[in-house]
């Protein structure tokens, strides 16, 4: 009982001494709003069927909702700002390290709302987490994602080449090392059954451990993902549990003297599901003993961003790609199989906060059996980035 009492003394007195140590700094506190205005019109035409009026491929490029089947050309012209964000972030000290918070929303796949009338979509929560020093807790890009996309008008890009994930997680980084825990989510296909479903049976965090290398024109990061596939049958029976793990790496180089660079991204691994693609196959399948069967994939991309002269001027060009390697004694002839877009677009910038752009968008997609399907997409968008900061000085109390 002492020793606990005398530990406590001890750190309350380390306590308060961190707290007179910020008085005496009397540290300041750094707020920033800001986000941007985008307004998307896209001219979209099916070759193999239609979308459903919810689909998310009607505001983004959405591997897994390409229409297949026979010929059957359908047209459709979609007008939305979804993409249009708020964030939030604010950052000063705490014991003498600093803290920094961050919160951002934006309307893409609303769950409410529709085109009838007002056009009235609920916000949607991409960012909540605070860095403490080396620790981050709270909700952001996965470490296991190399942070690097193409400068595309469409939000989603090149899709089937990305690790494209946000989660939960605690982080810990060390020089170039990193090092987190994040949200375990298993998605699972029954034997011969190409619906994926949530199986929320999960036990065992997922653990990420990544390496950034900074170059001299650019960076590389690779990343290197541990998980265990868990879930239950249909009659509610839990199922063995299975290793799985996925290894990606990207990157971006500057080229020329006008900022122009190279982006790329390419993943390899067996039970990746939801981490790539977003989410163009399951993470596993059920076999006939119901024992889960990772499902292995590759993907990538390579997109070369250019400015022109004058430099108000810049495109963006990039192809990607993604291959599952289904078991076809286990996985539904109907599942995905694999997937390819290429896009390119031209971009006028007359300011650092206001870009108009014209995009074309060819996407690919083909289930196991082989049945395919496309589609073309024209996008113009515009855009208007904002921000405001405000510096405080804290009180002393």
């Amino acid at each position: 009982m002492k020793r606990i009492l005398i530990s406590a003394i001890c750190l309350s007195l380390s306590l308060f001494s961190y707290s007179q140590a910020d008085e005496k700094e009397e540290p300041t506190t750094t707020f920033k709003f800001g986000g941007y205005v985008k307004a998307d019109f896209l001219n979209s035409w099916y070759n193999n069927g239609d979308v459903g009026d919810t689909s998310p491929l009607k505001d983004i490029h959405f591997p897994a909702q390409i229409p297949v089947g026979p010929e059957d050309q359908n047209f459709n012209l979609d007008f939305h700002v979804k993409e249009s964000r708020f964030n939030f972030d604010v950052k000063s000290k705490l014991l003498g390290k600093d803290i920094h918070g961050f919160v951002e929303v934006d309307f893409l796949l609303s769950a409410q709302g529709n085109e009838r009338v007002s056009n009235s979509f609920s916000p949607r929560l991409r960012h909540f987490y605070f860095e403490w020093g080396n620790l981050l807790i709270g909700q952001t890009w996965s470490t296991f994602m190399i942070v690097v996309v193409p400068d595309d008008l469409d939000f989603a890009g090149a899709a089937e080449g990305l690790v494209f994930n946000r989660q939960p997680q605690i982080r810990y980084t060390h020089k170039s090392w990193q090092f987190s825990i994040e949200n375990p989510e298993t998605t699972l296909m029954d034997f011969q059954d190409p619906t994926v479903v949530e199986t929320e049976k999960e036990i065992i965090p997922d653990v990420v451990v990544r390496k950034n290398f900074t170059l001299e024109h650019g960076f590389i990061g690779v990343s290197l993902l541990n998980r265990v596939l868990s879930g239950k049958t249909a009659d509610g029976n839990d199922v063995k549990s299975q290793y799985a793990f996925g290894l990606s790496g990207g990157g971006k180089i500057m080229v020329g003297d006008r900022g122009s660079d190279i982006r790329f991204m390419a993943t390899y691994g067996s039970g990746l599901g939801r981490y790539t693609a977003l989410g163009f196959t399951a993470g596993g399948v059920l076999d006939e003993n119901e024992n889960i069967n990772g499902i292995g994939s590759l993907n990538g991309y390579f997109a070369y961003n250019h400015y022109w002269k004058p430099e108000k001027w810049s495109s963006s060009f990039n192809v990607s790609a993604f291959q599952a390697f289904n078991d076809m004694d286990f996985v539904s002839e109907e599942a995905n199989d694999r997937a390819y877009s290429a896009s390119a677009n031209l971009k006028f910038t007359p300011s650092k906060v206001v870009m108009f752009g014209v995009e074309f968008m060819h996407g690919y997609r083909e289930l196991a059996n082989n049945i395919d399907g496309s589609f073309q997409r024209i996008q113009f968008s515009a855009k208007y980035s904002f921000g405001y900061n405000n510096t405080v000085t804290n009180e002393k109390r």
